[in-house]
């Protein structure tokens, strides 16, 4: 749904000129769900912890204020690294009983060579994306100090 990382525009945009209700669509969760009661989880930047190389792929508290998501309000998710940590909170029953995963399939491979593709790529990309992160901060508090 969110589109590139590197273009200005988020896909969401869209749905403020038409109701994708009207068009067959049942749910978009970045606006349907509740991120208050529904433990969102996401493989971005090819990590389980990787909000710090998350551009789009987020449900965080400025996320919420551009999106106009709903909830978060005081709610603390646990947080995972890899993905035997998830394994271990499912089998342990720590795991949140309702969840939202947001998955990228060329990422999970058997493939050694497309499997070190990804990791290579990934985080150059990963790079780029911490620094349009950093500039959106700073954009974000001159505005506000204007």
């Amino acid at each position: 749904m969110h589109g590139s990382p590197l273009s200005r525009l988020s896909n969401l945009e869209l749905w403020k000129r038409y109701d994708y209700r009207e068009l067959g669509i049942v749910c978009e969760p970045y606006l349907d769900v509740d991120f208050g009661e529904v433990f969102y989880l996401t493989d971005t930047g090819r990590r389980w912890d990787g909000e710090a190389v998350s551009v789009r792929d987020k449900v965080g508290e400025q996320e919420k204020e551009d999106k106009g998501l709903r909830g978060l309000e005081g709610k603390q998710w646990p947080s995972f690294h890899s993905t035997f940590e998830i394994i271990e909170a499912v089998d342990a029953g720590r795991f949140p009983d309702r969840a939202m995963m947001t998955v990228h399939p060329q990422r999970w491979t058997d493939d050694p060579v497309a499997w070190v593709r990804e990791l290579v790529l990934q985080n150059l990309k990963n790079v780029v994306k911490r620094f349009l992160i950093a500039r959106a901060k700073t954009l974000r508090r001159g505005d506000r100090r204007r």
